[in-house]
């Protein structure tokens, strides 16, 4: 029996020394990519040398949080939103992790709510990713995203670059986050950049970015991008919700409209504390329910900031949540259709009933700006 364990124990000593990463370097460690946006001097959001007729006459931003199968609500949102007739085409897309598929969709506009439905009704673990049992402990995570990799290259087509690249070329913008966890830092990609061109494979590196955006750490393993056309070297990228669980910045607000509108919707609750489940005695439940905590704290703590922002900049602001009575019963990697249809038809009949955008978030004081 000894010798049994022996063998396997030096089976997966043998599997953990054969994982390696691309190469690497110090030099590029920290290149901002050539797709990214500068943060310090960062490019106008609707550049003047283009002719952009906005059909309302109002910057309209929309922020899309993560939330993993909690995506199911702000899809459910969307939906709704156009079946009232109400929604906006948005000058202006961001999204983060589950946000960022969602986000693509949304750019491009109503006639995707349907995929987006089939998407986040009908997904199930199966299809996003297969757990390594503990062979995962000794490798770069502990999933295999595979599953969710060929979901993201079957939805997200040549056909969908070249819209993307058409919306880009009128002036519309759709930005995306991403961390490079070799530098630390956020990334935010300009995918109608990535979409216009300048790689060898624009539809891979798109793939990758919106991969790399919902990659969970230690869940799913890192998605390793070159920073510039031409170089082998590559940076390690993960979900862009452990730097800014919801992108807003103020680069976005850069516009001539005299109005500006911030629609936030968060694909989770708000409520700080989650004992509708107990953790099981294992390294996942721990990891998923700490992770899940750590992330809640940051969204609230980021939808706070995006407020003050748009007081500051003069904009309006509207907030959709996930409400706080849902029961939050499974954790964001918990893909069940029933879970994620009730949430869908939660956000639906919000968007329906006229649920009113929240003009602060819960617990917060209005921020008053003084004339001074």
């Amino acid at each position: 029996m000894s010798r049994i364990f022996l063998s396997i124990i030096l089976m997966f000593v043998i599997a953990s020394c054969s994982i390696t990463r691309p190469e690497e370097s110090e030099e590029f460690r920290t290149a901002l990519p050539a797709e990214a946006v500068a943060r310090i001097n960062p490019a106008e959001t609707l550049d003047e040398d283009i002719e952009y007729e906005d059909p309302d006459g109002v910057l309209s931003i929309l922020a899309l949080s993560g939330g993993g199968a909690y995506g199911a609500y702000g899809v459910g949102v969307l939906s709704g939103w156009t079946e009232s007739g109400e929604r906006p085409e948005f000058d202006v897309v961001t999204g983060v992790s589950t946000g960022a598929l969602i986000s693509l969709f949304a750019f491009l506009g109503e006639e995707y709510d349907e995929l987006l439905r089939d998407l986040y009704t009908t997904t199930s673990n199966a299809d996003i990713f297969i757990d390594k049992g503990v062979s995962g402990f000794l490798s770069d995570s502990l999933y295999d995203y595979s599953p969710l990799k060929q979901q993201i290259e079957e939805v997200v087509t040549e056909d969908i670059l070249a819209r993307v690249a058409a919306e880009h070329a009128k002036g519309r913008r759709l930005f995306v986050a991403t961390t490079n966890l070799d530098s630390s830092e956020l990334v935010i990609w300009d995918m109608g950049e990535i979409a216009t061109g300048g790689r060898s494979d624009p539809l891979l590196h798109f793939q990758k970015v919106l991969r790399a955006s919902a990659a969970v750490p230690v869940f799913f393993e890192p998605v390793y991008i070159k920073p510039q056309r031409g170089v082998q070297l590559r940076q390690a990228h993960v979900d862009g919700g452990l730097k800014a669980p919801v992108l807003v910045d103020d680069f976005l607000f850069r516009t001539n409209a005299k109005e500006k509108r911030l629609y936030v919707i968060v694909n989770d609750n708000l409520q700080n504390k989650s004992a509708s489940t107990a953790i099981d005695a294992s390294i996942p439940s721990i990891a998923s329910k700490s992770v899940s905590t750590l992330l809640r704290t940051s969204v609230v703590q980021a939808v706070y900031r995006a407020y003050v922002r748009s007081v500051v900049l003069e904009s309006e602001f509207y907030l959709a949540s996930v409400p706080d009575e849902l029961n939050d019963s499974v954790g964001s990697l918990d893909f069940d259709p029933v879970v994620m249809r009730s949430l869908f038809d939660a956000g639906r009949q919000d968007a329906l009933g006229g649920f009113g955008w929240r003009p602060i978030p819960p617990g917060v004081r209005p921020v008053h700006l003084s004339p001074n």
